[in-house]
């Protein structure tokens, strides 16, 4: 039997003796009802911690919870002189009819443009913050932009600080900020490679949670749906226009280097 049939099993058991008791035993039922509700109160106002950090291509994840600190992300090495289960040989299965190999689906991708990416991280902002400030511990974000072209580099480094100019407000009216804030960007253009490194400490309440989670879900969609739609106009005009839309796309794409050249002319 199945995890999931287990589930729903218990699930269906403990439905039908609540329904015993209210039938019963009223007053039990109503104790134990008030009960549940008392300590999903509890657990949902208790205040919990987060820390989230991106540093050296790592993924960092620790939660917190009355001093008590638990890492999830990196795992802890195990210990080699633990002993090891030993693992039942399997038992070997009968061949079976060679199936022809399906063709493998060609994934989805997500593409945004930079307005779209801005757009984002204003509507997931607001909503973290959309059902009271959020407590920070700590914040670090050292950005490094690079590239193979210069120019587009230069073009990067330029609007995510102008996208920082623009959240930051924002920011400032979500969180409450009760430690240290390190916040660099920087250009180099002998790497080809962009450089992110990223460390949040956080307190929030689990309804805090739930509803900002949702509030973000809900931003996300609106942004993804526009961005879909985006994506089948750019396609259905390069379906109508063949290679003339090829080509005023390539076109599109040499104007910055023209401009450079006039930049350095002039």
């Amino acid at each position: 039997m199945s995890l999931k049939k287990k589930i729903g099993i218990l699930a269906l058991a403990a439905l039908a003796v609540l329904v015993l008791l209210f039938i019963f035993l009223p007053v039990v039922a109503w104790i134990l009802v008030g009960l549940a509700v008392l300590i999903l109160a509890v657990v949902l106002l208790t205040p919990v911690g987060a820390d989230i950090g991106y540093i050296g291509g790592e993924l960092r994840l620790a939660a917190r919870l009355d001093g008590f600190t638990l890492q999830l992300l990196p795992r802890k090495p195990e210990d080699p002189n633990k002993p090891k289960k030993e693992k039942k040989p399997k038992e070997p299965k009968e061949p079976q009819e060679e199936r022809p190999a399906r063709e493998p689906k060609p994934g989805r991708k997500l593409s945004f443009t930079k307005d779209e990416l801005l757009e984002l991280a204003k509507k997931a902002i607001r909503g973290l913050g959309k059902f009271g400030k959020l407590t920070v511990r700590r914040f670090m974000l050292h950005y490094v932009a690079a590239g193979e072209d210069p120019y587009d580099t230069v073009m990067t480094y330029n609007f995510v600080n102008a996208a920082l100019c623009v959240l930051a407000p924002l920011c400032a009216g979500c969180f409450r900020v009760r430690g240290d804030t390190d916040v660099r960007t920087d250009i180099d253009f002998t790497s080809d490679k962009t450089r992110v490194d990223f460390e949040i400490s956080i307190t929030l309440r689990l309804i805090q949670a739930a509803h900002a989670l949702l509030a973000v879900a809900f931003g996300a969609l609106g942004v993804l749906i526009r961005s879909k739609r985006r994506q089948r106009r750019e396609a259905k005009l390069l379906k109508q226009n063949g290679p003339a839309e090829e080509n005023e796309e390539i076109t599109i794409t040499i104007e910055p280097d023209d401009a450079r050249e006039e930049e350095r002319n002039d």
